[in-house]
């Protein structure tokens, strides 16, 4: 799998290697990325007329993986796997500690799940992930589990009346939480749109992912004209952490 692509060079460069496989009739991959390297290369291969996505296990996923396919091919989605560490309290530390065995490509979000933490990775995990492994500091043990069981969560549409569409405004709204007490995780660096760090007056428009630490997702799917207060109509698509 691909490294971390950086550079327009790189770019380039993984972009083109990529066309060429599917020029030749294969699915291509790239390994876990961050947003603006996986958007990059995403570009990079649809100006060469290539079919690109991306996925990181579940929606809203920071980290994710570029696929390249020929036309008509039904299905070309990375496989992802994921693993939780029992009693695990740090999600770095097992990704961290993925990273030393797997490599830095093939790790992807982690998150708390449960009593322990649980990492997104590509398919198939390696042995030496799996049993007892030692985890920033302390002795964890790894098992194999489906992305969905840690990242899922119930989804519901949420209607919403609001003054704005400043990210604390909708996430206090989405998940029932003061604006206060939302904007401390942004300053926090705890909440990100589409995959990136918002900033203390970041918005989210139509289409919009929010991804807020603890709490949760929402994707801002719909937003209506003002009413007669000058308040804007949204209908938000929560799914809880």
């Amino acid at each position: 799998m691909g490294k971390e692509v950086k550079s327009a060079p790189e770019v380039d460069r993984q972009a083109a290697e990529m066309a060429a496989q599917v020029g030749g009739g294969r699915v291509a991959f790239s390994g876990f990325l961050e947003p603006d390297a996986a958007d990059a290369l995403l570009a990079a291969l649809r100006r060469r007329g290539v079919h690109a996505g991306a996925s990181g296990g579940y929606a809203g996923a920071v980290r994710r993986v570029v696929y390249a396919a020929p036309d008509g091919v039904p299905e070309a989605t990375p496989r992802l796997s994921a693993l939780y560490a029992e009693g695990c309290a740090d999600p770095q530390a097992l990704q961290v500690a993925a990273r030393a065995v797997a490599g830095e490509g093939a790790v992807g979000d982690a998150t708390t799940h449960a009593d322990g933490a649980t990492v997104v990775l590509l398919a198939p995990v390696p042995q030496a992930l799996l049993g007892t492994v030692r985890v920033g500091g302390a002795q964890s043990r790894l098992t194999e589990v489906p992305p969905g069981l840690a990242f899922g969560g119930s989804e519901k549409l949420q209607p919403a009346v609001v003054p704005s569409l400043r990210v604390d405004v909708l996430g206090a709204r989405a998940f029932k939480v003061s604006r206060a007490y939302f904007a401390k995780g942004v300053e926090a660096g705890r909440v990100s749109v589409n995959g990136k760090p918002a900033g203390k007056s970041a918005s989210a428009a139509e289409g919009d992912e929010v991804f807020a630490a603890g709490l949760g997702r929402f994707k801002v799917v719909k937003v209506e004209g003002e009413t007669r207060r000058g308040n804007l109509r949204v209908t938000l698509q929560v799914e809880r952490s």
